[in-house]
């Protein structure tokens, strides 16, 4: 009898744990995403405007950490559909963070590329802050979707189609989430 009372309280323990961090998990396994369930670390990123921002402050709503670089061919065919993305979900309580990674070049050569590609939302330059120690990897495209309490949920590593129902519906559940 007290068995089963301990595989009860576990059984409990463990339906809450999987919804209390995050969306249910066929949301992401839809997507191609891998799950995570850790909190984000906290970085410094200069705004394209040169204002410092800090990840903390986007507490209350959903992001979007997507590091690229220039120099990636799946970066270069992605980043529209991002765009697209990005204008799906501006009007809502999301924040978009495509960062980056090119060593060499300047804020406004980046700017300029991505601009190029008919991009028109602002890009970061992670040299500009202490992003790539804590979430890049050793390639890109590599992205986090970060909840609104600040908890990494998820990381698509390699291109996706942004555009795609899946993402949107792992999008929608996000910004749904209290």
């Amino acid at each position: 009898m007290k068995i089963g009372i301990w595989i009860l309280i576990l059984l409990l323990d463990l339906s809450f744990v999987s919804t209390a961090f995050g969306i249910d998990q066929s949301y992401l396994d839809a997507a191609g995403i891998m799950g995570l369930r850790e909190e984000a670390p906290d970085f410094t990123i200069a705004s394209p405007a040169g204002q410092k921002i800090n990840l903390k402050d986007y507490r209350g709503k959903v992001v979007i950490l997507h590091i690229w670089a220039t120099w990636c061919k799946p970066c270069k065919k992605e980043l529209p559909l991002f765009g697209k993305m990005y204008q799906n979900f501006r009007n809502k309580d999301i924040v978009f963070l495509p960062i980056a990674v090119d060593v060499k070049a300047t804020h406004e050569e980046v700017d300029s590329f991505a601009k190029g590609l008919g991009v028109d939302f602002p890009v970061y330059l992670a040299r500009e802050g202490n992003i790539t120690d804590r979430y890049w990897t050793w390639g890109v495209p590599v992205t986090y979707f970060i909840d609104k309490r600040g908890w990494i949920i998820g990381r698509a590593m390699g291109p996706r189609d942004w555009g795609s129902g899946s993402i949107n519906e792992l999008i929608n559940a996000m910004l749904e989430e209290k």
